[in-house]
């Protein structure tokens, strides 16, 4: 014989139900600060202060991730506005990386999980491959942090203060991330051609500091959190610790696209 517990039903309803009150008001709110922004502010990536709701509820939170590409740092939501410069360069290395290593999970913007923080690395490679639960809600069920970690940003904040803060943030809580930032031009006309299409690539040379202009590259793989930096020229590479290759040609080709 069942029994109906109706009044563990009633607090599961109501409690649903002020779950789902909540979540649109934070969708409202989130509207509401979308539009109050200059139109400047929402060119690559537009950031929304949360400080006034409570973000610890997972439901909350998949919800927010449902409806906007966001990452949620601390109280503030970035959301993301890529164009076809930077999906076409995320899919490119992706397919560079898989075929390095086929073993290797690669994958773009999959949302994981450092601390109370959600993010969404542009090109993320994970040495062993996610559980099924991880890809299926990877806030739930904690999806890590790739072993190799792979931002793509316009060479003009707030774009690139973003995704430097990101190396600073994570390296508080892991120090084995290797880390590659690659700054591409954001500009109305592409760069010049490949002049030698046909040559071999060779080892891309260190320089000492961050270029002021872009294509540049961000390198860092070391425990003392010491980035290095590299000019971005055609038919050159380098070789990441994890083995990988990453052709420059690979992003050159995307922004000198006429």
């Amino acid at each position: 014989m069942s029994v109906k517990l109706e009044g563990s039903e009633t607090l599961e309803e109501t409690r649903q139900t002020r779950q789902t009150s909540q979540i649109n008001m934070i969708f409202t709110y989130i509207e509401q600060s979308l539009k109050s922004l200059m139109p400047e502010q929402k060119e690559d990536i537009a950031k929304v202060s949360l400080s006034a709701y409570k973000l610890d509820n997972i439901n909350i939170r998949e919800a927010i991730h449902e409806r906007y590409n966001v990452e949620i740092i601390g109280k503030d939501l970035f959301i993301k506005y890529d164009g076809y410069n930077k999906e076409k360069i995320h899919y490119k290395l992706t397919n560079s990386a898989e075929t390095h290593n086929p073993n290797w999970d690669v994958c773009q913007n999959v949302i994981c999980t450092i601390g109370d923080n959600d993010f969404r690395p542009d090109v993320g490679i994970w040495f062993r491959q996610l559980t099924f639960a991880q890809g299926s809600r990877p806030i739930a069920n904690s999806c890590p942090p790739p072993n190799v970690w792979i931002e793509v940003f316009y060479n003009r904040n707030p774009d690139r203060s973003h995704a430097l803060s990101k190396i600073d943030l994570i390296q508080q809580h892991l120090t084995n991330i290797e880390y590659v930032g690659i700054s591409i031009p954001y500009a109305v006309n592409p760069i010049h051609p490949n002049p030698n299409p046909w040559i071999v690539t060779t080892p891309a040379t260190q320089i000492p500091e961050m270029p002021a202009r872009a294509p540049y590259i961000i390198h860092l793989w070391d425990v003392n959190s010491i980035p290095v930096y590299y000019r971005m020229d055609w038919n050159e590479h380098l070789v990441l610790r994890c083995g990988w290759k990453i052709n420059f040609n690979i992003v050159l080709d995307i922004v000198s696209r006429p």
